[in-house]
């Protein structure tokens, strides 16, 4: 179950579009000086995330941006919480995020809000086999062969892995030299 997850995420952040809902009134956003400078510094990154934020540059410290569109997928929309999320997530690491008009990870460490990930890994998790789910050795390769394509195949999204270790390796090389 956990590979296939793991592909089945790693095909639906490539492919999962996720829209922009204009707002009819632009809500302010309350932020920290520090915070005002990494929206400033990455926006480019939250535009990419499906956020529209305008720049008041001669609005007050804390209450320069305001949040006139959220990006959407299917039936969630993403909000104020959201975006502040992004914005403490950069400001912690001085990341990137890769999504455009749909979302795309670039990297297994893509900065994006956690309910966009947590939206594709629910996704994942629900289109993968599941346990009583019966497999023949053609299906069983298929998941196997997926696993070498992933950028990051070591566990799923939710954090179970993907691989077992069933064999020592310096234990056979020994038995051969024996």
């Amino acid at each position: 179950h956990a590979a296939d997850e793991k592909h089945n995420f790693e095909r639906l952040s490539q492919s999962t579009i996720i829209n922009q809902q204009p707002l009819l009134q632009p809500l302010k956003l309350e932020l920290s000086p520090e915070e005002e400078i990494v929206v400033a510094m990455h926006m480019d990154v939250i535009r990419k995330n499906g956020f529209a934020l305008v720049d008041d540059v001669d609005a007050p410290s804390g209450h320069r941006f305001k949040l006139k569109a959220v990006p959407f997928s299917k039936n969630i929309t993403f909000g104020v919480e959201d975006v502040k999320e992004l914005i403490s997530t950069l400001s912690d690491s001085q990341g990137e995020c890769a999504m455009t008009s749909c979302y795309k990870m670039d990297s297994p460490n893509s900065i994006c809000p956690s309910r966009v990930r947590a939206m594709l890994a629910s996704r994942a998790c629900r289109s993968s086999i599941m346990i009583g789910d019966s497999l023949g050795k053609k299906e069983m390769k298929r998941i196997l062969d997926h696993l070498t394509d992933l950028k990051s195949p070591w566990n799923c999204p939710h954090g179970r892995p993907t691989m077992r270790h069933l064999i020592d390796l310096t234990t056979v090389n020994k038995a051969q030299e024996d």
